[in-house]
């Protein structure tokens, strides 16, 4: 029709015509953003504070007991009901707990028995703590405890469901190749939409715990927001939505859904302070990952180890396939001959020069100088080479921080048009940097690997590696020299993406040179 022909109607026609023209419009196109909610914490949440208190099982009762009992400097004994907290560096010997294995029984059995838990993220003093409880049996007076101590809670829940959810309330299937699923809210029919209604929200989280979906009589948007897990749980990706959900299942709830909250304050005196006043258990997502660990697997091998000469050096080349998504994953390991086959580093206690590289098709196949992919990878099978001992592992599906190539085109041309790549990103609907480490880490324990020396810059490489066993002894600088047409690209993963990266090449050399984003490159010379 074109946008003026409406306009000419009179006010009823063009407000129906609006309506058809909404209705015909196809499904959200690729890459665009889909929010049914604003993700935004409300200021009223600060004072909605009641004094009312959920009662607390068993299981907290004697867990405030042990921790009333706590040693002089605040920390609880490993002989107390609860662990002692983080101790990182027995964590590599402990196989990849934190607190222990004797942290997650008592966890189990306070959400079976409807009462809340602690989740803290890691071992930091200044890490992310949670409160967890099973949404079947939230009461107002489990939402008044939370509003006084945590944000906005949440309901995290496994892909197919959150799926399901989707397309029961918006009718259209969910396109399962998003990089990230778009944001849900939902409240119980009948019901307010206000987040600071203890009463609604409770029934808006056992509604969302009955079977099924059709019958559980919810509209969108609403007060409670929804997580999407990613699929393999904490083995895949080590967040506290997986670690949630996980414990859901492990404690034999059905279907596999947690609520999910932020405390207001972080940090592990925020967690023992909660933990003895209330008396409530805890335990870490790296222990949740270690428990997990142990009966369940993300990886397995593809045939035996072969030879792999290249310009560096000889390597040998070990395969692994993801028994998520079948994607395939290479692994070029140095270790000294009479190394083992299977776990070449499972004889010696000497930290394995690591560098763990993403998939750049564009970097490293075409040399494209946008990134600095291919010199980073070329980098460090050199360094791996010169040290003798250690691995590069390579991990497909990653492309573009995990959007996909397409994707990744899309935010180039954004790029050129004055968005740094970060904005680009989100100017698209799509996450800053969705790659999980979670498959990597199981290929790393696979090869024999404990201690390790990684090569990277970025700092979320470092996290959640506890839970797999694996312990870093030195942070190894991937150094590479700038040009003009990534310099731009190099100084925004410092500056906004916290990447650490040496100030001084990026801020000596110079690069005004002839780029993309000047007028001086033809492309058609």
């Amino acid at each position: 029709w074109g946008l003026q022909a409406p306009m000419a109607l009179p006010r009823p026609s063009r407000l129906l015509c609006c309506l058809v023209l909404l209705h015909l419009t196809p499904a959200r196109p690729a890459y665009t953003y889909h929010a049914s909610v604003p993700v935004r914490e409300r200021s009223a949440l600060l004072s909605g504070v009641t004094t009312h208190r959920h009662r607390p099982c068993r299981a907290q009762s004697v867990a405030r007991e042990s921790l009333l009992e706590e040693e002089e400097d605040g920390r609880p004994s490993r002989s107390s009901f609860q662990p002692g907290l983080p101790i990182p560096e027995s964590s590599s010997a402990d196989h990849g707990y934190v607190l222990g294995a004797e942290s997650i029984p008592p966890v189990l059995d306070a959400l079976r028995a409807g009462s809340f838990v602690l989740l803290a993220e890691d071992a930091e003093e200044a890490t992310h703590v949670s409160l967890v409880l099973a949404p079947e049996h939230a009461t107002a007076e489990h939402m008044d405890f939370l509003m006084k101590h945590a944000r906005l809670p949440r309901v995290a829940m496994e892909s197919e469901r959150y799926a399901s959810v989707y397309s029961f309330l918006h009718k259209t299937p969910l396109d399962d190749c998003e990089a990230e699923p778009p944001a849900i809210s939902v409240s119980a029919l009948g019901g307010e939409r206000d987040p600071m209604n203890s009463t609604h929200v409770a029934e808006t989280l056992r509604a969302l715990a009955r079977e099924p979906v059709e019958a559980q009589g919810l509209r969108c948007p609403g007060a409670v927001s929804l997580a999407c897990a990613a699929k393999g749980g904490v083995l895949k990706r080590a967040g506290a939505t997986e670690a949630a959900i996980d414990l859901a299942r492990l404690a034999g709830l059905e279907p596999h859904v947690a609520l999910q909250a932020e405390l207001k304050s972080a940090g592990w005196e925020a967690l023992r302070e909660l933990a003895a006043e209330a008396g409530i258990p805890f335990t870490t997502t790296a222990d949740v990952v270690a428990h997990v660990r142990r009966n369940e697997a993300l990886v397995e091998r593809c045939g035996l180890p072969a030879k792999m000469p290249t310009k560096h050096g000889l390597f040998m080349a070990h395969c692994f396939k993801s028994l998520v998504d079948g994607i395939e994953h290479i692994a070029l390991v140095k270790a000294p001959d009479d190394a083992g086959d299977e776990a070449p580093f499972s004889l010696s206690s000497r930290p394995a020069l690591v560098r763990v590289h993403s998939e750049c098709c564009t970097g490293d196949i075409f040399g494209s100088l946008r990134c600095d992919c291919g010199p980073q990878l070329e980098a460090a099978l050199q360094a791996v080479e010169d040290d003798g001992y250690g691995v590069v592992l390579y991990l497909r599906g990653q492309e573009g921080r995990g959007i996909g190539l397409g994707a990744k085109m899309h935010a180039y041309a954004l790029q050129e048009r004055g968005a740094d790549t970060l904005d680009a990103n989100t100017q698209l609907g799509l996450p800053v940097d969705s790659r999980e480490y979670g498959t990597g880490a199981q290929i790393l324990v696979s090869l024999g690997i404990r201690d390790m020396r990684l090569m990277s810059n970025n700092p979320k490489k470092f996290s959640g590696l506890a839970g797999y066993g694996l312990r870093i002894t030195e942070r190894v600088a991937s150094k590479t020299i700038p040009n003009p047409n990534n310099i731009q690209y190099l100084r925004t993963k410092m500056e906004r993406m916290g990447h650490m990266l040496d100030e001084t090449i990026l801020e000596g050399g110079d690069y005004n040179g002839a780029s993309i984003y000047s007028s001086d490159l033809d492309i058609g010379e």
